[in-house]
């Protein structure tokens, strides 16, 4: 991690130099959130290799808090390094994340832009899967509400894609609208998703999403900001090689286990999600809702929060639900695929931010999060339970 940084920051000197010479024109500014947080209570078992009541804060770079009784930093601390190199209508945009939940800096952000005109811009190279609402912004902690984002509706096992995206910014009847449209793909060698909820933390999956196409349309206007996305692409998921000591007697292993290094075959996905925000006068309301059909797999995930929220002076109480489930359908299942029972996580969250300067906050949440999930579903040994945790944060920006 500190050779990337080194190299990083040199990057910054070396344009810093350039800029003094010609008329590019450079910016650069990060962020780090230092959070801690505690496990007060849940269900106690052995999920996977983790010792729980665990609650996963970061599903894509498997930031867990699980059942240890001191106080854990790893799972939502993080630091980010952003650079803007322009010239006249080109652009060069990278952002460089070390996340302490993985123990590993990594690129989110490497993209070229070029400005056709003051309405679209073509862009080219690493950017965010604009998925969800906070997508570009998940791990800058100032910019979010929470300390980490509702794992529900953001428990995704891809968060970027490297391709072209055309972005087309106007008003529209006085609305400000914003569209972008966009083809890639994405692979991930280590698969943080799948070390949280398939094969344990020392597991290596692959996940590649290829022929990715989709879109996103935003419209604001005074209190009231919608935004709609879709997003469809094939899917594949390959075991390199499993860190769960699987019972190899019980039939749940023998009939569902995937053995190391297999080859699953690639399904579609069909992504769909709705915002609506609101900001009225000190009031804040927040809602997403996502959903991901897999037709060929047998399931549908669904996905939704709905916070609200209060302005007062610097003070921020919110109060958040967030759900995750996945249900069964009656398609047919691909060649070694199993059916899967429901599963259903509800998360209650209480947040309070205090905003110390215009860059800086601190936060203390809590989380209630209970499993309602199908009995059968713990015969596959991903069962979590329920579980209650503490955080605090602080974050920053510079």
């Amino acid at each position: 991690m500190l050779p990337r940084l080194i190299a990083g920051a040199m990057l910054l000197m070396t344009v810093s130099l350039v800029q003094a010479v010609t008329d590019i024109e450079f910016s650069g500014s990060g962020f780090y959130t230092l959070a801690t947080g505690k496990m007060l209570g849940g269900t106690r078992s052995n999920v996977m290799d983790y010792n729980c009541p665990c609650f996963i804060s970061d599903y894509a770079q498997a930031g867990v808090y699980d059942g240890r009784q001191n106080l854990q930093w790893s799972p939502d601390s993080k630091l980010g390094l952003q650079a803007n190199v322009s010239y006249h209508n080109l652009s060069l945009a990278a952002q460089v994340v070390a996340h302490g939940a993985n123990g590993s800096a990594d690129i989110e952000w490497l993209y070229g832009s070029y400005a056709l005109n003051d309405k679209i811009t073509l862009q080219a190279g690493r950017q965010r899967l604009p998925m969800f609402y906070y997508s570009d912004v998940q791990d800058m902690g100032f910019i979010l509400p929470w300390t980490h984002l509702p794992p529900g509706p953001y428990g995704w096992e891809a968060v970027n894609y490297n391709g072209l995206n055309l972005k087309y910014q106007d008003r529209w009847l006085g609305w400000q609208s914003s569209m972008d449209l966009l083809v890639g793909s994405e692979s991930n060698k280590e698969s943080g998703y799948y070390k949280v909820t398939g094969y344990g933390r020392q597991s290596q999956s692959k996940i590649k999403w290829s022929h990715i196409l989709g879109g996103d349309l935003s419209l604001s206007k005074d209190w009231l900001e919608t935004r709609l996305v879709y997003v469809q692409s094939d899917t594949q998921q390959d075991s390199i090689s499993n860190g769960w000591d699987f019972d190899p007697t019980s039939p749940t292993y023998q009939t569902y286990a995937i053995p190391p290094g297999s080859i699953n075959p690639a399904a579609k996905q069909q992504i769909f999600g709705l915002t609506v925000n609101v900001d009225f006068q000190d009031w804040l309301l927040r809602t997403e809702f996502n959903q991901i059909n897999h037709p060929g797999l047998g399931f549908t995930d669904h996905a939704e929060l709905v916070a609200i929220g209060y302005r007062l002076d610097k003070w921020k109480p919110m109060l958040t639900w967030s759900e995750y489930r996945g249900t069964p359908v009656s398609s047919g299942l691909l060649p070694g695929a199993f059916p899967f029972p429901t599963t259903e996580q509800q998360t209650i969250t209480l947040t309070l931010r205090y905003d110390l300067t215009n860059t800086s906050a601190l936060k203390v949440q809590y989380d209630s999060q209970t499993d309602h999930s199908d009995p059968a579903y713990r015969d596959y040994g991903y069962y979590l339970g329920s579980s209650r945790l503490l955080t605090f944060a602080y974050d920053k920006v510079f």
